[in-house]
């Protein structure tokens, strides 16, 4: 009877049939099933154990869950079962998403990093299948266990939320959600595997650590997602959702791009372009739809403003990971650029090579310095098309002038990481992110054990590696910020200079060193 099922499964994708085939044994699929349900009992134990013991004039004790008269707390009439089931299903909520997220990525990467140590998945790669129907075979079959266990608990989290009195569209829309976060970040987790990692607990604490993050700063805004009656967080959660698709959209790249040719960079220099002018637009329009957020109003200005420098700090450091090419193919491109020719035809009829302009904005094995300084322009522009919009001229410019010394900041960051990376030393990785991070943390760090704050010294700040925190303080000139960017002007030439001469060392031949 489920012959055909399979048979079509099996034609469809091998890879999903394999995974499911070899994970829904009996004794796995019973363990899955009585977790769940174990689980299930529990929460619903301890909440039902959280009710007054009696209701009517005597309670013994205060309770949420109590329906008062007059405001007596001690007077529970009867019980609120409309928050106690609305309680429940944050729980079941919570749980699902920990469950799904967290264990999926374990899964996943523990599976991956087994196969990549056992090279196994040398032999996978190898197979006549599309990149895209064996990694969709493995996202979809090595969390299967997981994904019955959450199938168990579909029941009673849909009958909390209907008790609860939320609407059907809100079960969809969280399961959305989920499902579109989960996604993000599995794709994200092979690429975490393709780079290199194979630590399954490593991979769950960094995601683990970044969502108690997100939801430590975005803790006033999970209630109201629970009890969605505003339009401006149904535009928020929307925006939410959309930002997850992009995500999808651009990992799944990656990943597809990682999996044919494990040594090339995580994305192109063409397609990182997009990608910066989508998450860069993104990024805008959810500042705009921030709650609370008046573009008039110069503290809000200021704190969007330090939390758009930070984020895109964070995430040019990605960029520039994902961008820089490793040591052997610079030095390939070093010493036989000048064989390449232009796909053009007429160019390979006369053998005109590709221009060095040419190959180090497009060319996948140039070093990323100058594909970095276009996404930074990319950011420049359309940030600074914001700031023109506001009304104060002095605000306007120190704020543009702050966006110059974080863009310039960024590019020292990615000059020193490329050159890092050139150094013939065992994980040059490990040493880029090392230095990196020194160079980030300890000029702030010495600066306030000095006793010397964005507020006492705001134009020492600067020189430090957030110069954007001392944009609040009129006692920051122009004068001094446009002395720094000069200063971070004239490190960039020495670190580009250096850059230049270690790649040319790099691409002379052996013959030309043994003369030398």
């Amino acid at each position: 009877m489920l012959s055909k099922p399979l048979d079509n499964l099996f034609n469809w994708n091998p890879q999903l049939f394999r995974e499911i085939k070899g994970r829904l044994k009996t004794r796995n699929v019973a363990i899955a099933i009585s977790a769940s349900l174990l689980c299930q009992f529990i929460v619903m134990m301890v909440f039902l154990a959280n009710l007054p013991e009696k209701h009517g004039e005597n309670v013994l004790s205060y309770n949420k869950y109590c329906i008062t008269i007059g405001g007596n707390y001690y007077n529970c009439i009867a019980i609120d079962w409309s928050t106690w089931w609305l309680d429940v299903s944050k729980t079941f909520s919570w749980i699902l998403l920990a469950l799904m997220l967290l264990g999926g990525i374990y899964m996943l990467v523990a599976d991956l990093g087994k196969e990549k140590r056992l090279g196994t998945l040398n032999f996978i790669c190898l197979t006549p299948k599309p990149s895209h129907n064996i990694l969709l075979g493995k996202l979809l079959g090595v969390p299967i266990l997981i994904y019955l266990a959450v199938a168990i608990s579909l029941p009673l989290h849909l009958w909390a939320i209907i008790s609860s009195g939320l609407s059907l569209s809100w079960f969809f829309g969280f399961y959305g959600v989920v499902i579109t976060a989960c996604c993000f970040f599995y794709n994200a987790s092979l690429i975490f595997v393709f780079l290199g990692g194979t630590q399954a607990w490593l991979a769950t604490t960094i995601v683990g650590i970044f969502g108690f993050i997100v939801i430590a700063i975005s803790d006033d805004y999970i209630d109201n997602f629970f009890l969605i009656t505003n339009i401006k967080y149904q535009r928020i959660i929307s925006l939410i959702v959309f930002g997850f698709i992009l995500g999808i959209y651009w990992t799944w790249k990656a990943v597809n791009r990682l999996y044919k040719n494990p040594s090339a960079t995580v994305i192109s220099k063409k397609q990182s372009y997009w990608l910066m002018g989508c998450f860069q637009i993104y990024l805008l329009l959810f500042f705009l739809e921030y709650p609370g957020k008046e573009s008039s109003d110069f503290v809000d200005l200021e704190k969007s403003m330090f939390l758009l420098f930070t984020i895109n700090l964070i995430w040019f450091l990605l960029v520039i990971t994902f961008l820089s090419p490793q040591r052997q193919n610079i030095q390939d491109w070093a010493r036989y650029r000048h064989q390449k020719v232009n796909n053009d035809e007429t160019a390979i009829v006369k053998g005109l090579s590709i221009s060095l302009k040419q190959d180090l904005i497009l060319g996948e094995k140039s070093p990323a310095l100058v594909a970095i300084g276009i996404n930074l322009v990319i950011t420049g522009l359309i940030w600074s098309s914001w700031i023109l919009l506001w009304h104060d001229n002095e605000i306007k410019l120190r704020a543009i002038l702050t966006l110059i010394l974080s863009l310039n900041l960024i590019l020292i960051y990615a000059a020193i990481a490329q050159f890092v990376l050139l150094m013939k030393v065992k994980k040059p990785v490990i040493w880029a992110v090392g230095i990196l991070g020194s160079l980030i943390s300890l000029p702030p760090i010495a600066l306030l054990l000095l006793s010397i704050t964005p507020h006492s010294n705001s134009n020492l700040w600067l020189f430090s590696t957030f110069p954007w925190s001392s944009i609040s303080y009129n006692s920051t000139s122009i004068a001094s910020m446009l002395i720094a960017i000069i200063g971070q002007w004239s490190v960039l030439t020495l670190v580009t200079l250096q850059l230049t001469r270690k790649i040319r060392k790099l691409g002379s031949s052996n013959s030309q060193k043994l003369l030398t």
